[in-house]
């Protein structure tokens, strides 16, 4: 058997990855601009444990980082194995100062805000999105993670003053609000939003086992998305919660 030239090998590879670009186009679309990003500042994956995983080997791994607690379980779980040295700063809501000195010897600072703990209870936020501003011009060199999983929850939310800095990335899902809501397709879903420059390394994950699947699944989460009332039905699920 002929092997293929790899000229060859690298057309078929850049037409598989077209194709699928062109596939996930209507759902990053749709994220984006529910966000305010462009498309080529975020990337999808298929579940928030995938965006947890990729956000900590392509910003945690062997990097010093400062990890602000409380911080979500699983986040924290994977800044200790990824991590250089990492530092545990504890800091009650609105501790700027602690968390700007920590951040000034770090090459990461990862937060989670708000959390839901195990029994459902939300825990405050570690950062207003004016203090988030602040410790940016504070520490303006280490990258900033943010584990943003539980936002649906929080009553001041950070992705838009997240995407405004620098350096900063964010953690998104869609998760058990939108579930709830009857929006079971996009639920699952998670991705990560940032600086296209930090964003463009992290393709874009199959969001199922084949081509097929994942066409139907991309259709059904773009209708999710697009159901009349579906962000006052999230809403009201988040305030029960």
């Amino acid at each position: 058997m002929t092997a293929l030239a790899p000229s060859i090998l690298t057309v078929s590879s850049a037409a598989r990855t077209s194709t699928r670009s062109e596939r996930l186009r209507p759902l990053v679309e749709r994220i984006s601009a529910r966000i305010a990003a462009s498309c080529d500042e975020i990337a999808i994956f298929p579940s928030a444990e995938a965006a947890l995983d990729a956000a900590a080997r392509a910003f945690v791994r062997g990097r010093r980082t400062a990890i602000v607690r409380p911080a979500g379980d699983a986040f924290a779980a994977r800044c200790t194995v990824e991590a250089a040295s990492l530092v545990d700063v504890s800091a009650e809501p609105g501790d700027l100062s602690t968390i700007a000195a920590a951040a000034r010897d770090a090459q990461t600072v990862a937060l989670s805000s708000p959390i839901r703990g195990g029994n459902g209870r939300l825990l405050p936020a570690t950062l207003a999105p004016r203090e988030l501003l602040q410790l940016r011009s504070r520490a303006p060199r280490p990258l900033i993670v943010l584990d943003l999983l539980d936002e649906e929850f929080a009553r001041t939310p950070l992705t838009q003053p997240a995407l405004l800095l620098p350096g900063t990335v964010l953690i998104r899902g869609f998760g058990d609000a939108w579930l709830r809501a009857g929006a079971a397709a996009i639920a699952p879903l998670a991705f990560i939003a940032g600086p296209r420059e930090l964003i463009a390394p992290l393709a874009n994950a199959p969001l199922a086992a084949d081509a097929a699947d994942e066409s139907t699944l991309i259709r059904a989460a773009c209708a999710d998305l697009d159901l009349p009332g579906i962000d006052r039905a999230v809403r009201r699920v988040a305030e029960g919660g």
